[in-house]
C-alpha cells in the first residue's frame, strides 16, 4: 500500500476499527462522546481512543477524530477540555467544521493537524484556499464535486483534499442542512440528524414517494484516477454501519488501489439503495441519483454477511520486515527490523549436525508471521554448513521478536499542549435595527425602502433600475453555492464595483477571498454559533455577521458585543441545499419555471425555488415563514433582517406592515427554534 495515499475508513466502534485496519485501511476517522456528527455512534471514550491510537499506529494506520459539530458560548470551556484529552492520546488530526473549533484546537496543540470538515461545504478554489491561510492541513470536499472540479482544487489549493468515495449521500449540501433541525428538533450540525431525506417526499404531490432520498456513492472505480492527480484521501462514510460493511468497502478500495478486480455485486450486496450512483464524479444531471433500500436489499445483505467476516477474521499483514539470522557455535542470533525499530535476540542451542540446507528451514519459520500484521520482506540468513539448531527455538526467538516490535510501535504522538484563555462575556442588551432580503427586485416596495438600514438582493440585480434610487443601502448577495466555478460571480463583482456597489453578502467561506477588503455581511448558512465563531469571520473581513438560526435567543444575546450581529426575524427557512433537483423526478428541466413543491408524509408542501444548471443548485423551503415581528424586543442583536423568498409583492407589503407596527403574525407559523433549541 502507499503511504502517501490514504483509505480512510469510519470506525464508530471499536469492532469497526478493528475490521477497516484488519481488511488494509491506513486511517480511520471517529468521534469521542461529544462534539462529533454522528452522536449516535457508539464512539470512543478517552481511554479507549488511546488504545484505538497504539493500535493503530502499531501497524501504520493513521487516527483522525472528528470534533464536526458547532458550538455554543456554553460550550467552549467542555470543547477546549476535549481538544487536550485528544491531544493527550496522541490522534494525528482533528476533522472541525466551526472556526470556534479550529482556533480552540490550534492554541491548545499548535501542532495536531486540522482538517476542514466537510461540513464546513468547500467546493471551490477560494475556500480551500482560505482554509490554507488559516492554517488548515487537508479540506475535505463537498461531496457534489465532479472529477474535474476535483482536480482543480487539488492542483491549486496548496494542502491536501479529501474526498468522499464511498457510502451514503446527502441530497443536501452538508452543513448546509436544517430539515431535521426545523421539522424534527435535532441538528445535523449538532450531530443529530434524523435522516428526513430518507423520509416520503413527493415532487408530484403524493405523500409516498422518496424524492429526497438519494443512493449511496460508489466512486471506486475512479480510485486511480483520484490518486494520479494528487488527492491525498479518499474516504468511506459510515460511521453508523457494522464491521461487515466496512471491512467489505475498505477491501474493495485496498484492491482498486492496486489496479486489482474487487466484487462489486458483493459491495452492492453489503448495502445500497437498489444501487450506487457517480452521478456527482462523472457530472451527471440526471433524476437515476435517487433511490431508497427496499427489503430485497436487506435480504441480500443477511446472506453476504458471512463472506464479508472472512475479510477481517484474521490480522492483515501490511508492515513489512526484515530478519537477519547468524549462526554462531555458541550462541545464534536473531534480529529483526521495520526499517526504524531494531531488536535482537540469542539463541543459546547446542548445534547439531545435518546434511539438509538448513537456511530454507529458518527461512520457512521466519515467514510463519500469521496473526501479527507484519509480512517478511526480506530476510538475510548465515548459516553454519552441516549445522543446524532447534527450530523451536527459532520460532520462539521470532515470537519474542515480533511481540517487541509491536510494543515499541504502538505509541501515540506527543504534543505540546497549552491552556485556552477564555474572555467572558456579558450578555447584550440592544434595540436592533432593519435589514430587508429580496429574491428579486420586482418585490421591494420602494415606499418602505427609508425603513431598512439595508437591502440585500442577489448580485445578478446589480443594475436594475428599482435599486437606482437606494444604492447606498443595498448589499449585493453572492450566488449561494459554486458548483460552476467563480468566473463569472467575480465578473458580476467587478462590474458591481464599478457600478458603484461594494457591500456583499457572503454566504460561503469560499466567498469571503472574492470580497476581501469590501463591506462583507454574511448569511446564516456559515452556522456561526458562538462568539469566537463570530470574530473569527471578522478577523477574516466580515463586519455584519448573521446569526444561525439554529440558536435560543438566549444564546443569541451571549454572541460577544465585539461584532456586529444580524437575526433572522422573517422569512421561509431555507430547509436544504441540493445539487440534485427533486423536481426532475416528475418533469424536465425544459417543462418547469423554476418553482415547485415537495409534499411529505402529513401532506405539507414545502417550496423549492430552482436556481437553474448555470448556478447548479435548488433551495427547499419550510412550509411556513419564522415570524418574531410581536416579539422583536426579545432579541438581541445589532440587526434583525427580513427575509422574502417566494412571496408576491403585494404579501411582502402585508408582511412589512405587521413587522413594522409589531403585529402578530396570524396563523400558519413559526418561532423556530428560538425559545424551544434543538438537541
Amino acid at each position: 500500500m502507499d503511504n502517501n495515499f490514504e483509505i480512510l475508513a469510519p470506525a464508530g466502534n471499536f469492532d469497526n476499527l478493528k475490521a477497516a485496519v484488519f481488511s488494509g485501511a491506513n486511517a480511520v476517522y471517529l468521534g469521542v462522546q461529544s462534539f462529533n456528527a454522528r452522536a449516535s455512534a457508539t464512539n470512543f471514550d478517552y481511554d479507549v481512543l488511546s488504545e484505538a491510537v497504539k493500535f493503530c499506529h502499531a501497524r501504520n494506520v493513521k487516527v483522525n477524530v472528528t470534533l464536526n459539530t458547532i458550538l455554543y458560548d456554553t460550550e467552549l470551556v467542555n470543547f477546549a477540555e476535549t481538544v487536550k484529552q485528544i491531544a493527550k492520546c496522541g490522534v494525528d488530526a482533528v476533522i472541525l467544521q466551526d472556526l470556534a473549533s479550529a482556533r480552540i484546537a490550534k492554541e491548545i496543540a499548535p501542532e495536531l493537524a486540522r482538517h476542514g470538515s466537510t461540513q464546513m461545504a468547500v467546493h471551490n478554489l477560494e475556500g480551500a484556499l482560505q482554509l490554507k491561510e488559516m492554517g488548515y492541513t487537508r479540506v475535505i470536499l463537498a461531496r457534489e464535486l465532479s472529477f474535474e472540479q476535483i482536480k482543480y482544487i487539488t492542483e491549486n489549493c496548496g494542502i491536501e483534499t479529501e474526498v468522499f468515495i464511498h457510502g451514503a449521500l446527502c441530497v443536501c449540501l452538508s452543513g448546509q442542512c436544517y430539515a431535521s433541525t426545523f421539522l424534527g428538533g435535532r441538528s445535523g450540525n449538532r450531530g443529530r440528524c434524523a435522516g428526513t431525506c430518507r423520509l416520503p417526499f413527493s415532487a408530484r404531490g403524493e405523500k409516498d414517494d422518496n424524492h429526497l432520498s438519494l443512493k449511496d456513492l460508489c466512486g471506486i472505480d475512479m480510485i486511480k484516477q483520484l490518486k494520479d492527480i494528487g488527492v491525498k484521501c479518499v474516504k468511506i462514510e459510515g460511521r453508523l454501519r457494522t464491521p461487515e460493511y466496512v471491512a467489505g468497502a475498505v477491501d474493495a478500495c485496498v484492491k482498486a488501489v492496486n489496479g486489482k478486480d474487487y466484487d462489486k455485486q458483493m459491495l452492492r450486496d453489503t448495502f445500497s439503495r437498489s444501487g450506487f450512483t457517480n452521478n456527482y464524479l462523472e457530472n451527471k444531471f440526471s433524476n437515476d441519483i435517487f433511490g431508497v433500500r427496499t427489503a430485497e436489499d436487506s435480504k441480500k445483505t443477511k446472506e453476504v454477511l458471512p463472506q464479508l467476516r472472512q475479510l477481517y477474521r484474521r490480522e492483515g499483514q501490511f508492515v513489512p520486515v526484515k530478519f537477519t539470522f547468524d549462526m554462531g557455535e555458541d550462541i545464534s542470533v536473531l534480529s529483526i527490523t521495520d526499517g526504524t525499530n531494531i531488536f535482537y535476540d540469542e539463541i543459546k542451542e547446542e548445534l547439531q549436525p545435518t546434511e539438509n540446507d538448513f537456511s530454507k528451514s529458518v527461512f520457512n519459520s521466519l515467514s510463519k508471521l500469521g496473526g501479527t500484521p507484519f509480512y517478511l520482506e526480506d530476510a538475510k540468513i548465515n548459516v553454519i554448513p552441516e549445522k543446524y539448531l532447534p527450530l523451536s527455538a527459532i520460532n520462539e526467538s521470532r515470537r519474542n521478536l515480533v511481540q517487541k516490535l509491536l510494543d515499541a510501535r504502538s505509541v501515540a504522538n506527543i504534543y505540546e499542549i497549552k491552556d485556552f484563555k477564555f474572555e467572558q462575556n456579558s450578555p447584550r442588551q440592544q434595540t436592533a435595527k432593519i435589514i430587508a432580503r429580496f429574491e428579486n427586485t420586482q418585490q421591494i416596495p420602494q415606499e418602505y425602502a427609508n425603513k431598512f438600514d439595508y437591502i440585500i438582493v442577489p448580485i445578478e440585480y446589480a443594475e436594475c433600475n428599482e435599486l437606482d434610487g437606494i444604492k447606498d443601502k443595498v448589499v449585493l448577495e453572492l450566488t449561494r453555492d459554486m458548483f460552476n466555478g467563480t468566473v463569472e460571480l467575480q465578473k458580476q463583482i467587478k462590474k458591481a464595483k464599478e457600478n458603484g456597489l461594494s457591500a456583499f453578502c457572503v454566504q460561503n467561506i469560499g466567498h469571503i477571498p472574492l470580497v476581501k477588503g469590501e463591506k462583507i455581511f454574511s448569511s446564516f448558512t456559515l452556522n456561526v454559533s458562538n462568539s469566537i465563531s463570530a470574530e473569527e469571520y471578522s478577523k477574516l473581513g466580515v463586519e455584519f455577521i448573521t446569526v444561525s438560526p439554529e440558536l435560543t435567543l438566549e444564546n443569541i444575546k451571549r454572541i460577544t458585543k465585539n461584532v456586529k450581529t444580524i437575526v433572522y426575524a422573517y422569512g421561509h427557512i431555507p430547509l436544504m441545499l441540493t445539487k440534485s433537483c427533486p423536481i426532475s423526478n416528475v418533469r424536465k428541466c425544459s417543462e418547469c419555471n423554476g418553482q415547485g413543491y415537495l409534499t411529505d408524509r402529513k401532506g405539507v408542501k414545502m417550496p423549492v425555488l430552482c436556481h437553474g444548471k448555470a448556478k447548479g443548485y435548488r433551495e427547499i423551503f419550510n412550509a411556513v415563514p419564522l415570524y418574531m415581528g410581536d416579539r422583536i424586543n426579545e432579541i438581541n442583536a445589532d440587526y434583525v433582517s427580513l427575509n422574502f423568498t417566494t412571496e408576491s409583492r403585494n404579501n411582502v407589503v402585508k408582511i412589512i406592515e405587521k413587522f413594522l407596527k409589531s403585529e402578530p403574525f396570524g396563523k400558519d407559523f413559526t418561532r423556530g427554534l428560538y425559545y424551544k433549541g434543538s438537541i
